[in-house]
C-alpha cells in the first residue's frame, strides 16, 4: 500500500529539509577536518589574500581550536541531516526514529537551559561574569601571540566598544598578556577608539595603548555591562530566533513521526 498524499508530502519535505543540513554539515565537517590535519595550506591562502580582517585568524592555534569546534558542530549537523534525509528517502523507521529522538533530546536541552537561565537569572549572570574573567585571566594574549580566546576577546571589545570585563584593570590579571606585551602598553588596541573597519584594530590615536583616556579609548567601559545591554536591546530578536528554532524542531519531529506511523501501517 502506497503512502497517502499527505504523508508522501511530509516525506519529501522532511527529505528536502534535511538534505540541506546533510550537505552543509558534510561540507563544514570536511573543511574542518582538512583544517585540523593540514592548516599549513590554509595559512598560505590567508597570507596570499589581501583581506586584512582574515589575517587575524591565521594563527595556527586559532585555526586548530576553531577546527575542533567546527568538527563537533559539523558532525552533529551532518548526522542529524543524514538520519532525517536518508530515513525519509529510504522509508526507514529505524533512522527516522533515531532522528526524532535526537531532535527531542536537543529540544529538551534547549528548553531546560532556557528555563534554568530564567529561574536562576542572577546566578547565570554571575557565572557569565566569572567565565569572562577566567578566559581573560588565563588565555588572553597579545595580538602577535593570538589564540582563539584572544581573537574572540578582541572582536568583542572592538564591536561592543568596551575594555576588559569591568574595565581596563582586568588586564593586570591577564597572565599571558602581561608576559608578552611591551612595558609601556596599558590596554590592548581593541580597547581604543578605532578607525575604519573595527576588526582591523587601528587606534584613532596611536598613543592610546600606552596612554588611554576617555577621549581615545573605552578603558573604563566593561564588556560585561555592554554585553548585558546588548542582550536587553535585542531580547525580542533573540526570543524570536529561539521560538523559530523551537517551532522548526517540533515540526521536524512531527513530520518524522508522521512518516514513521504511516510506514508502520504500510507494513501491516
Amino acid at each position: 500500500m502506497a503512502l497517502d498524499c499527505g504523508t508522501a508530502f511530509a516525506k519529501y519535505l522532511l527529505c528536502f529539509f534535511n538534505f540541506i543540513f546533510f550537505a552543509a554539515g558534510g561540507l563544514v565537517l570536511a573543511l574542518s577536518i582538512w583544517l585540523a590535519v593540514d592548516n599549513t595550506s590554509f595559512l598560505l591562502l590567508t597570507r596570499v589574500s589581501d583581506n586584512e580582517s582574515l589575517q587575524h585568524f591565521n594563527q595556527p592555534s586559532v585555526m586548530e581550536h576553531g577546527a575542533y569546534v567546527l568538527i563537533v558542530a559539523g558532525g552533529l549537523v551532518f548526522l542529524i541531516g543524514f538520519l532525517g534525509c536518508c530515513g525519509a528517502a529510504m522509508e526507514s523507521r529505524a533512522l527516522l526514529t533515531m532522528y526524532g529522538l535526537m531532535i527531542i533530546i536537543i529540544f529538551i536541552l534547549e528548553v531546560t537551559g532556557g528555563a534554568l537561565a530564567a529561574v536562576y537569572k542572577a546566578e547565570a549572570k554571575e557565572e557569565l561574569q566569572n567565565f569572562l574573567k577566567h578566559t581573560l585571566k588565563r588565555y588572553y594574549s597579545t595580538q602577535d601571540q593570538a589564540n582563539s580566546v584572544t581573537v574572540a576577546w578582541n572582536a568583542l571589545m572592538a564591536e561592543l566598544k568596551c575594555c576588559g570585563v569591568n574595565n581596563y584593570t582586568d588586564f593586570q590579571q591577564a597572565i599571558m598578556w602581561q608576559a608578552n606585551k611591551s612595558s609601556e602598553t596599558l590596554v590592548p588596541r581593541a580597547c581604543c577608539v578605532l578607525e575604519g573597519d573595527p576588526i582591523k584594530f587601528r587606534p584613532l590615536d596611536p598613543n592610546c595603548p600606552s596612554s588611554p583616556d576617555q577621549d581615545n579609548s573605552y578603558y573604563l567601559t566593561g564588556c560585561y555591562g555592554r554585553l548585558m545591554q546588548w542582550v536587553e536591546n535585542h531580547i525580542n530578536l533573540l526570543m524570536g530566533i529561539g521560538i523559530g528554532v523551537g517551532v522548526s524542531e517540533l515540526l521536524s519531529m512531527a513530520l518524522a513521526f508522521c512518516v514513521c506511523s504511516s510506514l508502520g501501517h504500510k507494513m501491516q
